[in-house]
């Protein structure tokens, strides 16, 4: 499958999208600091959220080697360090997504990635480099409970960018 660069247009299936450092976006300020405000809508499944970083590396192939969803939580990614490459399938039925219903993305760095519950994605891939660093937002504790997964190795499903 062929990576597409991300947009609003063409993620809306997923999720949300938003550059952080737009300075488009609505914001107020005084001059020595503008806050921009709600850039990304989270509706929490718990009270208790979890900042966590997640480190990849990529050993030159783009290749997607499982897939993973939460049934109950949403997921907020974005790469601090280099783009990334998020391949994705939509929310829908438990058993495993097929070639076809996959989709690549290509997220820029400080672009934050808002995942619907239910959407399948693989651990997001640096893009340039042969690491990326990123934020994860998830409920506390929903990487153990709230978390479904397939091996999808032996397909040799990979990602042209």
């Amino acid at each position: 499958m062929k990576a597409k660069e991300i947009s609003k247009d063409n993620f809306t299936e997923y999720g949300q999208v938003h550059n952080m450092l737009d300075k488009e976006a609505a914001g107020f300020g005084n001059g020595l600091f503008t806050f921009y405000r709600d850039s990304v809508r989270y509706c929490a499944a718990s009270p208790n959220m979890g900042l966590s970083t997640l480190s990849v590396a990529r050993d030159g192939k783009f290749q997607i080697m499982a897939l993973e969803h939460h049934n109950y939580t949403a997921e907020i990614m974005m790469p601090m360090d280099d783009d990334m490459v998020l391949c994705l399938a939509k929310a829908g039925s438990e058993a495993e997504p097929c070639r076809e219903d996959l989709e690549a993305f290509i997220v820029p760095r400080y672009t934050m990635v808002h995942l619907n519950p239910g959407v399948w994605h693989y651990m997001p891939l640096p893009m340039h480099k042969t690491e990326v660093n990123v934020l994860v937002v998830l409920p506390e504790r929903a990487y153990h409970n709230d978390l479904s997964s397939v091996d999808m190795s032996e397909k040799e499903l990979f990602i042209e960018v």
